[in-house]
């Protein structure tokens, strides 16, 4: 079984070096150019929520903070790791004066208030791939499937959404006994439901 799991990480390390590869090679027009189209199609589920967990993102991952501008009566939030050695992470009102950069490359808030996850009505998940069994492949800390897990026990009605450009779709991801799958995943050209 340890070998198993071993060939498991193996092949997410190369999907994700293969992925991350093509994600980095994108112009800012392509990245611009594509994360409006995917936000356009998260528009009907949106519009329908009150509380959104969204991620901050970097490099040249979907612009989903782009929501914020076109939705600023909705609330949003953001993770913020709690406890690593656990994997732990809990969720901040997004406020832009508290933001500082994490040792990962991303903002999160600097703020210790935080709140109870069962009143989010979508979670926006971030991956490397998906499959079209909505599977994904993170970057392998596991913080987003043990967050999820947490969050799908307090609310069985939260939609988690994956976010990606159609290129980070792949046949099958490799999965594991404590990857979540996801409701929905979302890209430049189509709703995998």
């Amino acid at each position: 079984m340890k070998n198993r799991k071993t060939d498991l990480q193996t092949e997410k390390d190369k999907i994700r070096k293969e992925i991350l590869k093509k994600r980095n090679n994108l112009s800012y027009e392509e990245v611009e150019k594509k994360s409006s189209l995917i936000i356009k199609n998260l528009e009907k589920f949106i519009k329908n929520a009150e509380n959104v967990m969204i991620f901050m993102d970097m490099k040249n991952e979907v612009r989903i903070t782009k929501l914020m501008e076109l939705y600023p009566e909705k609330n949003f939030f953001i993770s913020k790791i709690t406890d690593s050695k656990n994997r732990e992470m809990k969720i901040n009102k997004y406020n832009e004066n508290e933001l500082i950069l994490h040792k990962f490359g991303y903002y999160e808030s600097s703020s210790n208030d935080f709140y109870d996850e069962k009143i989010l009505d979508i979670v926006i998940v971030p991956a490397i791939a998906f499959d079209f069994g909505k599977n994904r492949i993170g970057f392998g800390g596991g913080y987003y499937d043990t967050f999820l897990k947490k969050v799908r026990e307090k609310n069985k009605k939260v939609l988690f959404i994956g976010v990606c450009y159609n290129f980070q779709i792949i046949k099958n991801v490799p999965i594991e006994e404590h990857d979540i799958v996801l409701d929905l995943v979302v890209n430049e050209n189509q709703i995998i439901r």
